[in-house]
C-alpha cells in the first residue's frame, strides 16, 4: 500500500497525509518506544520522507541518543501530546509514522517485532511473525526472511 493515507492526533489539531510503505509496519519493544508510546511497545510503519505532508496543527520533537548512538527525532502534537512520528540518522529519507495515528491503520498488519530481548515478559506478539532480539535487519526498508531470529 503506497497510497496517500491521511492521520492525526487524539486532539485533531494535527493533520497529516504520508505514503506508508507495504510491508514496513513493525512492532518496537525497545525501552525508547516502551516510554514514547506510553505502552508496552510501539507499533509503527515506514513513509518516505518526502511523501510525509504536515496539513495542520503544530510538532514540538523531543532528540534523544539511541542505543545505536544515532540521534532519533520523536515528533509529538504540541496540544494533546499524541505520538505522531520520528525520524533518525539510521533510517534516511524515511519518517516512521506511529501507526496508531493513522486514520484507517486496519491496512497494516506489522510484518516483525524488534528488541525483543527488551519486552515485558507479557507483551510478546507473536510467534508467526520475525522476531529480533535487538534491532531489526532490513534490505531497503524491507525485512529479508533469511535474517530471521528468534
Amino acid at each position: 500500500m503506497t497510497d496517500r493515507v491521511d492521520g492525526g492526533c487524539l486532539c485533531g489539531a494535527v493533520r497529516y497525509s504520508a505514503s506508508p510503505q507495504e510491508g514496513t509496519a513493525y512492532y518496537c519493544h525497545c525501552r525508547d518506544c516502551q516510554l514514547g508510546s506510553a505502552s508496552a511497545f510501539h507499533v509503527a510503519v515506514f513513509s518516505d520522507l518526502t511523501a510525509f505532508e504536515l496539513l495542520s496543527g503544530e510538532l514540538t520533537t523531543y532528540a534523544k541518543q539511541a542505543d545505536s548512538g544515532r540521534m532519533v527525532e520523536r515528533k509529538f502534537c504540541t496540544q494533546c501530546g499524541a505520538p505522531i512520528c520520528w525520524t533518525g540518522e539510521g533510517f534516511p529519507d524515511v519518517v516512521i509514522l506511529s501507526l496508531s495515528s493513522l486514520d484507517d491503520p486496519e491496512g497494516y498488519a506489522p510484518v516483525h517485532e524488534g528488541w525483543t530481548e527488551k519486552a515485558l515478559s507479557w507483551a510478546r506478539i507473536s510467534q508467526n511473525i520475525m522476531s529480533f532480539s535487538g534491532r531489526p535487519v532490513r534490505q531497503n526498508y524491507l525485512l529479508d526472511s533469511s535474517e530471521k531470529e528468534t
